[in-house]
C-alpha cells in the first residue's frame, strides 16, 4: 500500500462528497421518518438539521487532507471523522436504502484509508 493509493481513495471521497450532498438534500425532502424528527425541536433534530452539511464537509476536508497532507496524525484523525461521518448517516438513513449503501461505503473507504495509512512506510533515501 502506498500514498499514491491514499490519493486514489481521496479523489473518490470527493466524488462522494458531492453525492452525499445531493443525496441527503433529496432524502431530508421526501423520507416520512426524517420528516418527523425534523419537526422537533430537540438535539436529534439539530444534528440531523446540521448532517446536510457536516457529512459532505467531513468528505470533502478527508479528501483535501489526502491528497495534501502527508502527517499521519493528521490524516488517522480526519480518518476517524469519516468513520463517525458514516456511523451517523447510516443511523438516520430512514427508509432510503441508497442514503444507507453511502454510509457503509464512506466507512469502507476511511478504513481502506486507515489500512494503508498504517501499512505505509516510506522509501529509504539511497546515497
Amino acid at each position: 500500500m502506498s500514498k499514491k493509493t491514499i490519493g486514489y481513495i481521496s479523489i473518490l471521497q470527493l466524488f462522494m462528497a458531492v453525492i452525499a450532498y445531493f443525496a441527503f438534500a433529496y432524502h431530508f425532502e421526501t423520507d416520512p421518518v426524517i420528516m418527523r424528527i425534523l419537526a422537533k425541536t430537540d438535539a436529534t433534530a439539530t444534528l440531523l438539521r446540521l448532517c446536510i452539511y457536516i457529512v459532505p464537509g467531513i468528505n470533502l476536508i478527508n479528501c483535501m487532507f489526502g491528497i495534501i497532507f502527508s502527517s499521519k496524525g493528521l490524516l488517522f484523525f480526519v480518518m476517524l471523522l469519516e468513520i463517525l461521518a458514516g456511523d451517523l448517516t447510516m443511523n438516520y438513513a430512514g427508509k432510503n436504502d441508497f442514503v444507507y449503501i453511502l454510509g457503509i461505503i464512506m466507512i469502507v473507504m476511511a478504513v481502506l484509508d486507515l489500512l494503508c495509512l498504517l501499512l505505509y512506510k516510506p522509501k529509504k533515501k539511497q546515497k
